[in-house]
């Protein structure tokens, strides 16, 4: 078991569990302290884990038993809550068209999932890859810092031709808010534009431009109304400024592309229903707008 303290405080608490410790010295975020940890591990299977799980015991041997089979990339425990344990955390993240992602099932009974699923995306509070893997696909992101860092890797094993499951013979309990970091929609934003621009093609790009066009406008007027705007904008900024750093890294994704975008379509989706918010009135038509439309768009892909 590894710990990578991203300039914490709590050495001390660590050391008493007889882990192996790794300091950086610095917070290089969720993304950056997970790839340090890898660097330092030496097993066949990497398990990423939140500071805020608790797993249940043979959970850990059953995600390294899951990805035994060579068609699974990597395979995510069933998130239950800590405090609801009765009810799902997450059954697999769930990825918009627009590149918006959500832990999906969030607050269903955890014995609704009962069989191991295909998803769209695992979430990194608690999944299972192959040492050999994560580096074949590159490991997380760095410069994403923290928030969907899982998401694209599971698009990478996805672009591999590889699935991406949820067992639910492996439990693991999170202590899960989704608004503790004042800073997350922010973060979220930014990374949502990175992800869309080094993820997908650029025919995919294409035909959801009208998509993505009015989500940017959508969330403006959200950034402007919660008075995070000089986040949102700053995200737009962050792009601009790392444009050769951009090109490099979806030139570095794309390379791993096995699969069309056909096939791909399926990971997508164009209902936004995060059940952990309380969306806007509008969001009904804009589901119904975007469903009519990514109906046609698949049709070209």
């Amino acid at each position: 078991m590894i710990v990578v303290d991203n300039a914490g405080s709590d050495r001390a608490v660590v050391e008493s569990f007889g882990v192996r410790l790794v300091e950086p010295g610095r917070n290089l975020g969720y993304a950056g302290g997970c790839n340090r940890g890898a660097a330092e591990a030496s097993g066949d299977v990497l398990v990423f884990l939140n500071p805020d799980t608790v797993v249940d015991p043979g959970a850990l041997n059953r995600l390294a038993d899951t990805l035994q089979d060579p068609s699974i990339g990597i395979a995510m425990a069933r998130l239950r809550l800590l405090d609801r344990p009765e009810l799902l955390n997450s059954g697999g993240t769930v990825l918009h068209v627009s590149g918006l992602a959500w832990a999906g099932r969030y607050g269903e009974p955890a014995e609704t999932l009962r069989e191991l699923e295909d998803v769209a995306a695992p979430s990194g509070a608690a999944m299972g890859i192959r040492r050999d893997l994560f580096r074949e696909l590159g490991g997380f992101t760095d410069e994403l810092f923290m928030y969907l860092e899982d998401t694209e890797l599971g698009w990478r094993a996805h672009l591999s031709g590889l699935r991406v499951v949820v067992d639910p013979a492996a439990d693991v309990y999170h202590d899960y808010e989704f608004g503790r970091n004042p800073a997350k929609v922010e973060l979220l934003e930014r990374n949502r534009e990175i992800f869309v621009l080094t993820a997908y093609s650029l025919r995919l790009l294409l035909l959801l431009a009208p998509v993505l066009a009015a989500t940017e406008l959508a969330m403006l007027a959200v950034a402007a109304k919660q008075r995070w705007l000089g986040g949102k904008l700053g995200g737009w900024w962050w792009c601009l400024s790392h444009a050769n750093w951009l090109v490099r890294h979806r030139w570095e994704t794309q390379r791993l592309r096995r699969m069309r975008d056909r096939e791909l379509a399926r990971c997508l989706t164009p209902t936004l229903d995060p059940a952990m918010l309380q969306l806007p009135r509008f969001v009904d038509a804009a589901n119904q707008l975007a469903g009519a439309y990514w109906r046609l768009a698949r049709k070209a892909l």
